[in-house]
């Protein structure tokens, strides 16, 4: 049995569901202790006990210490991902993104399709909006060979949650290395501002202030939909900005709240897609942190280049590392830095 330290680097729940997902994928039996030791609240939450029986539930797990305010516990798979439907309600505003993070790769090595429903949080604080996954993450996640479609059928906003996502996941037997080196074009900047509940303008605003900050940055093929009727449970909203260039996807993102302008969140999403921009990276930094087991996963030696390694990516190459046994090398570069894997080449038979 692996033990980890759930207090290591970033310390957060991230270690939890990445460790239980790559447990699961592997068949490899793991104790995780000092879970979330450094959170003001530490040990378990609701959030990361249901995100810990969904995976379990894929593998048949027996599971120990699953209770909230638990500091331990002990994950071990009894079966392969079996592919069927499952459904999850994350509780309030818990991000369903969060789950789907650790969720997917174990649905891609299931034994048949997998249909994930999921009820939370789909645009929230500390978390990727739901819609950056579909849109930013998703493509990027094609390349390894990963067969996903997501369907955002209604946002959910914090404190309320509700959102409900669904996800269609067809199992591939082995991913392929991926290599996304230093773009040299920029095709097209594409994007969505929404508002739920709340006056068209605000979502029109947003818009209008991303865009005059791309344009005004030498960025002219910019297209932004205008979703002012988004349906959702609360009211809220949102930015989500992406990058389509010669070698990846780059993302920028950003939420509105309560006495905030639409205009500095547009603005906000805008200046996040400028600087990764400006590193000349095929990716954003934290669409990094989620390419990371996929990299320790694939048949081969990946390499991504992104602006920075972020604190996520950085604890998730140390869980692949012990976890996965794959080999990692960091090379700084002036204006990013390049992550360089040797895959296991796994393979789900």
């Amino acid at each position: 049995m692996i033990k980890i330290d759930g207090s290591q680097k970033e310390g957060g729940g991230q270690i939890l569901r990445y460790s239980c997902a790559l447990s699961a994928i592997l068949s490899q039996p793991i104790e995780v202790f000092n879970i979330r030791a450094k959170r003001s609240n530490p040990g378990l939450r609701a959030q990361h006990i249901t995100a810990v029986k969904l995976i379990g539930e894929m593998v048949d797990a027996q599971i120990t210490g699953l209770s909230v305010g638990s500091m331990k516990i002990q994950f071990i798979p009894r079966s392969k991902p079996k592919g069927k439907s499952y459904f999850l309600d994350v509780g309030t505003a818990g991000s369903t993104a969060l789950v789907l993070q650790a969720a997917l790769p174990v649905a891609t090595f299931a034994d048949n399709n997998v249909k994930l429903r999921l009820i939370g949080g789909t645009s929230v604080r500390w978390a990727p909006p739901m819609l950056y996954f579909k849109e930013v993450l998703l493509p990027l996640l094609e390349k390894f060979g990963v067969k996903a479609e997501i369907n955002i059928e209604r946002e959910g906003y914090y404190p309320k949650g509700g959102g409900i996502i669904e996800a269609l996941i067809s199992p591939s037997d082995r991913l392929s290395a991926i290599s996304l080196d230093e773009y040299s074009e920029v095709i097209a900047i594409r994007g969505v501002s929404y508002c739920t509940n709340l006056p068209a303008h605000v979502a029109e605003r947003q818009a209008r202030s991303a865009e005059e900050i791309l344009k005004s940055s030498g960025f002219e093929n910019v297209e932004i939909i205008v979703d002012p009727r988004r349906r959702g449970v609360g009211t809220g909203s949102g930015i989500v900005l992406w990058a389509v260039t010669d070698q990846g996807i780059v993302g920028g993102d950003a939420l509105g709240e309560k006495g905030k302008r639409a205009e500095v969140v547009g603005r906000e999403a805008a200046e996040k897609l400028i600087k990764a921009l400006k590193t000349k990276s095929p990716i954003d930094e934290h669409a990094l942190d989620n390419l990371i087991i996929y990299m320790a996963l694939a048949d081969g030696e990946s390499r991504v280049v992104a602006p920075e390694l972020t604190l996520h990516a950085d604890t998730a190459i140390d869980l692949c590392k012990m976890i996965v046994g794959a080999e990692f090398k960091v090379i700084k570069r002036p204006q990013n830095v390049e992550v360089v894997c040797k895959g296991i080449g796994f393979s789900r038979d």
